[in-house]
């Protein structure tokens, strides 16, 4: 049982940091907030982050009883999350990671695009609700994966927080790069995890 809940503890973090974690998000807090003042930026980062860790958390508390109620098991929600971070890795390589700009100005920024979009992309949403799922009632992983967003959320508003003079000094371009080897150790841990339902199922037998 403890090496299960790490395997899936690995498998948690390994998601969140690139769906969730401040790779994507201080390129994208920079792209929204580089024409505010100090405070400004700061007050955003804060009620951001603040939001985000809300709708985090609310993710996580649904999804325990959704797979309940939909009597979902691990070994599916295996396969769901494979499919997932395999989707999410293509879009990464294929340079369409995020959405085309609009013209409307947003009147709660920190709600969206900060909290939404720039925390939490579509794939992290998806994240958080897979990771939970294979938490299932492995109350050690759960509690672990809870604290991990706790984490994340402090890791992404100290990143946001810095962003101006990250993305000055390292350029856009480093985070592009940084997306990519990520994309790719992504797409291999789809593989792992597809590979792991299998072999539970019977599919597949495990290598000596």
């Amino acid at each position: 049982m403890v090496g299960k809940t790490k395997a899936q503890s690995r498998l948690c973090i390994h998601a969140f940091h690139s769906d969730v974690g401040p790779i994507k998000a201080i390129p994208g807090f920079y792209a929204q907030s580089k024409h505010l003042e100090a405070g400004d930026r700061l007050r955003l980062a804060v009620k951001g982050t603040l939001l985000a860790l809300a709708i985090s958390l609310v993710l996580a508390l649904i999804m325990p009883i959704a797979q309940a109620g939909w009597r979902v098991t691990t070994d599916d929600l295996r396969i769901a999350t494979w499919t997932l971070l395999f989707m999410s890795a293509y879009q990464i390589l294929a340079g369409d990671s995020s959405a085309p700009p609009s013209d409307a100005q947003p009147k709660y920024l920190a709600l969206s695009p900060v909290a939404i979009s720039i925390i939490i992309t579509l794939w992290g949403a998806m994240a958080i609700l897979m990771a939970m799922g294979l938490a299932g009632s492995d109350a050690e992983l759960a509690r672990t994966v809870v604290a991990m967003l706790f984490v994340i959320m402090a890791l992404n508003l100290l990143g946001m927080l810095f962003a101006k003079p990250i993305v000055e000094f390292l350029g856009v371009g480093s985070f592009k790069l940084l997306g990519w080897i990520f994309a790719v150790l992504q797409a291999g841990l789809a593989v792992h995890v597809f590979v792991h339902a299998l072999q539970n199922w019977g599919v597949i037998t495990a290598p000596n």
